[in-house]
């Protein structure tokens, strides 16, 4: 019997031991990431945001809060910590709550928003150190852990995310004591890029994502269904309840993103309806840049840095839409007028092509078929152009505008040279082009 007990109190006393050390652990032997370092410390070291908006790198790239707060009069901050879904924003909102008390709350949400259930591991490895409430990180580790089977590794994070070098240990004791100082380190490697204020991380770069474009966003076809989750909608009403809870009014902004996504990837659009017309359910008022008019909001392709963030102007520009929109509403102006109603009339209005592709085939008869296809508005017809490009980089015509997409030509007639195909929107219009072998698709030999 004795002995019983004494196994029952070290069985006890380990589980106590453990409940402490592996928070303490969790806190102290992670590796620390600067802007979720200096977003959170900033959020909870004020008490003044009146109009918080929260969501993932959208938010942290996208939404300038110094714009914003001057356009609105309310005091913005951007909540936000990179590739956060719906664990994440309630973990860092009820973090929000613990020392301030905004009017708004503004949940910025993407079609990437919807395509998982499960927190992305680096995320809370950015999130959880700085979560202050014993009660809101056993409530987000519960979340993480019910749609994970790898729960070791989410308990032992520092395990998974421990320091791999001193540089490490040394960034993250920094970080702690004087995290300006890692910020100005960062900002001296990238002069004029990286500025940061309010959550916000403004990039400043002539980096475009025209060639990540052209290699990777090709159109594909599954035939899936796709709405949003019943466990994310589940999520959703307990962060309106949340919400509501401590008296914020909450506001739903679906993002823009990159043209080519929402006519490449089957369900870009589709979540984005689903989650449109759920919010509309709920009776949260949601707003849809994605379909948003020229009158709102220009077309940003053109100020992406890589394929899913904007440089600081594109920034700034969706920021002044975002705060005239609402501006608006808190009026009780009408802005149906500035959106298209559906997914049929946005992808009608898209009266160009951002970009194509071009794959080979060869048949048995030795005979190559060069096969060229584009990313266009449903209403495009395209044209295409095929060439030939030497080593010099010189160019052989191998067939001039067409819409037919397909050449079929002798495998001696591409000898010595790569194929290009070239597609335009309309004759004399502005074309793209795509170079065989610049992408890992699949030839079809």
């Amino acid at each position: 019997m004795k002995s019983t007990i004494r196994k029952a109190l070290a069985l006890l006393a380990f589980l106590t031991l453990a409940a402490l050390l592996i928070p303490l652990g969790n806190t102290f032997l992670v590796q620390l990431d600067t802007f979720a370092t200096l977003t959170m410390r900033d959020m909870r070291e004020r008490d003044d945001i009146e109009l918080a908006i929260v969501g993932s790198s959208i938010v942290q790239h996208h939404f300038n809060p110094t714009l914003i707060s001057e356009a609105t009069g309310l005091t913005a901050f951007d909540a936000t910590i990179t590739n956060m879904v719906m664990p994440d924003v309630l973990a860092l909102t009820h973090e929000l709550y613990r020392t301030n008390s905004p009017e708004w709350v503004v949940l910025v949400l993407e079609a990437y928003s919807f395509d998982s259930v499960k927190t992305d591991p680096q995320t809370q490895m950015k999130l959880m150190p700085h979560l202050s409430s014993p009660v809101n990180r056993l409530r987000y580790l519960q979340d993480v852990l019910e749609k994970d089977g790898d729960k070791l590794s989410r308990v032992l994070l520092f395990n998974t995310f421990g320091f791999q070098s001193f540089s490490d240990v040394r960034k993250a004791v920094r970080l702690r004591t004087d995290p300006e100082a890692v910020l100005a380190e960062l900002q001296s490697e990238h002069p004029g890029d990286y500025l940061y204020a309010d959550g916000f991380v403004r990039r400043q770069t002539d980096e475009r994502a025209t060639d990540a474009l052209v290699k990777t966003v090709i159109r594909e076809e599954t035939g899936y269904t796709y709405e949003v989750y019943d466990y994310t909608k589940d999520k959703l009403r307990e962060f309106k309840a949340l919400c509501e809870e401590h008296g914020s009014k909450l506001m739903v902004i679906l993002a823009p993103g990159m043209t080519a996504h929402a006519l490449a990837e089957p369900g870009y659009l589709p979540y984005i309806e689903s989650a449109q017309a759920f919010f509309g359910e709920l009776g949260v008022p949601c707003f849809n840049l994605m379909f948003a008019r020229e009158e709102l909001l220009p077309c940003l392709n053109d100020l992406y840095y890589d394929l899913y963030h904007m440089v600081g102007e594109g920034a700034d520009t969706l920021s002044a839409a975002f705060a005239r929109l609402f501006n608006a509403y808190l009026a009780g102006e009408d802005t149906s007028g500035w959106f298209y109603p559906d997914a049929q009339a946005y992808l009608a209005s898209i009266d160009f092509i951002t970009n194509c592709w071009l794959t080979q085939e060869t048949g048995a008869d030795g005979q190559v078929t060069l096969r060229a296809d584009c990313n266009r508005g449903t209403l495009v017809t395209p044209q295409y152009r095929f060439t030939l490009v030497q080593e010099s980089g010189e160019e052989t015509l191998l067939r001039d505008w067409s819409e037919d997409a397909v050449l079929t030509c002798d495998a001696q007639a591409l000898a010595g040279g790569t194929p290009r195909a070239y597609a335009r929107a309309d004759e004399g219009g502005e074309s793209v082009c795509f170079t065989l072998g610049e992408t890992d698709k699949p030839s079809g030999n």
